[in-house]
């Protein structure tokens, strides 16, 4: 029976990215190339992300329905309310971003290089203004544009996925966005139990059993909060330490 189970988890995990990659290639030469055409720019990148938005959310919902996953989320409402205020997000597995950005309707991402010049999501997230880290200038500018126009900025600080047990590293992109904008901190806290989809996994290490994705955000507070400082003393040195120890206290009580 736990044979089977595992095959049925297995199976089912393919799927999803079999779908997910089918829809990026109908993304791709269908629905992206309509968007740049007829919609300007505001509205385009407004559809392209709640197409990706419903997307994600019925990848999600059939991980769900099968019984590979199962979804926890705290402090909704946080998310619902983070108009022009920087999600931080710590980054354990590959379906974070499809965890956040189907919780997201209305937000503009920072995507890893690779996934901006990748052939079949490069249009999806350069349609929906997502954002390259490949240029760490450009990104903070292009970051504090991006908040200034009144939208949720999501970043993962650590710049790429985190291997288990391994102490949280942040890069000082996410501190110096959060400086120079003046914006809130919506810190989101992420757990997968047991670890899936970690770095350096495949698609099919899948886990012994049903694995449990935790999403707890807190509440936003300016990036001051976070270091017990005077803004004016706060460097983005100090405030990437400070987070770091923020989320790896956090983390340890989940």
């Amino acid at each position: 029976m736990r044979r089977l189970d595992f095959y049925w988890r297995l199976a089912v995990t393919g799927a999803c990215f079999a779908v997910l990659w089918a829809g990026c290639v109908l993304f791709l030469a269908l629905a992206f190339p309509v968007l740049r055409t007829l919609a300007p720019p505001p509205e385009r990148r407004r559809c392209a992300q709640w197409l990706i938005n419903r997307y994600f959310l019925f990848l999600l919902s059939i991980l769900r329905t099968a019984g590979v996953m199962r979804i926890e989320v705290r402090g909704m409402e946080f998310l619902r309310e983070a108009d022009a205020a920087l999600v931080i997000a710590n980054h354990p597995s590959y379906l974070d971003v499809f965890v956040l950005l189907a919780l997201m309707p209305r937000a503009t991402c920072v995507v890893k290089g690779g996934v901006w010049d990748h052939p079949l999501m490069a249009a999806a997230v350069r349609t929906a203004g997502y954002i390259s880290n490949s240029a760490p200038e450009e990104l903070v500018e292009h970051c504090k544009r991006s908040l200034a126009a009144g939208e949720p900025l999501l970043i993962f600080p650590e710049g790429t996925r985190t291997s288990p047990d391994e102490p949280l590293r942040f890069l000082r992109g996410a501190a110096r966005i959060a400086l120079e904008s003046e914006r809130p901190i919506v810190p989101v806290l992420l757990h997968c139990d047991p670890p899936t989809l970690t770095k350096g996994e495949r698609w099919y290490q899948v886990p012994s059993r049903q694995f449990r994705f935790r999403v707890v955000v807190k509440q936003p507070r300016p990036a001051a909060d976070f270091a017990a400082a005077e803004p004016a003393v706060l460097s983005p040195r100090r405030l990437t330490h400070a987070l770091e120890h923020y989320f790896s206290r956090e983390l340890s009580t989940l």
